[in-house]
Parts: C-alpha cells; sequence; structure tokens
C-alpha cells in the first residue's frame, strides 16, 4: 500500500518514518516541523518530548517491520509488538496534533 504525505505531497516509502493525523498520512519530519510553527512558546518542551518518544517509537517499529522469521511463536510475538508500538504511536501523535 502506498500513502503519500499531506505537507510535502511526495510519496512516503518503505523504511521512511510516518504516521497518520486525522487530515491523513505524513512523514514525521514533515508533522514535527509543522508542528513546532504552530504551537505556542510555552508548548514548545512538550512538543520536543512527544517528539523525541515518538521518533523513538517509529525507529524501534521500523526495525521491528523488518525483523523475517518463519517460526510461528515468533511472527505472534512480531506482531503483537507491532500493534502495541503502532497504538503507542497512534496515542503521542494524536498528543501532538492536538497541541
Amino acid at each position: 500500500m502506498e500513502y503519500g504525505c499531506y505537507v510535502c505531497n511526495k510519496l512516503i516509502k518503505t523504511g521512511e518514518k510516518f504516521t497518520f493525523t486525522k487530515d491523513g498520512s505524513v512523514h514525521f519530519d514533515c508533522f514535527i516541523s509543522t508542528k513546532r510553527k504552530t504551537v505556542h512558546e510555552e508548548k514548545q518542551e512538550y512538543l520536543r518530548t512527544l517528539s523525541l518518544i515518538l521518533d523513538y517509537q517509529l525507529t524501534y517499529l521500523v526495525a521491528l517491520l523488518n525483523v523475517k522469521t518463519d517460526d510461528k511463536e515468533s511472527q505472534d510475538l512480531l506482531r503483537k509488538r507491532i500493534t502495541t508500538i503502532e497504538k503507542e504511536s497512534g496515542d503521542i501523535t494524536n498528543n501532538i496534533y492536538n497541541l
């Protein structure tokens, strides 16, 4: 499945960090740089903290998506971890989006 970034209008390539907001799919860097311009000064430190957390989660997610295994038990574990990280990333994305 292909996604396009609603900020830069470029295709999101495999291995790139991106997330989903109410506006659609967006590159991580595009999302954060856009939010920095609109978030009030007193919330900038909070934005920085949230963006670091999201960056780490997306980096971890990309790494997990590259893990290959034929073992059923390992596949189940990976799928559960990926689902958990996607949910947590979505929660952080919503926090950033709503700043």
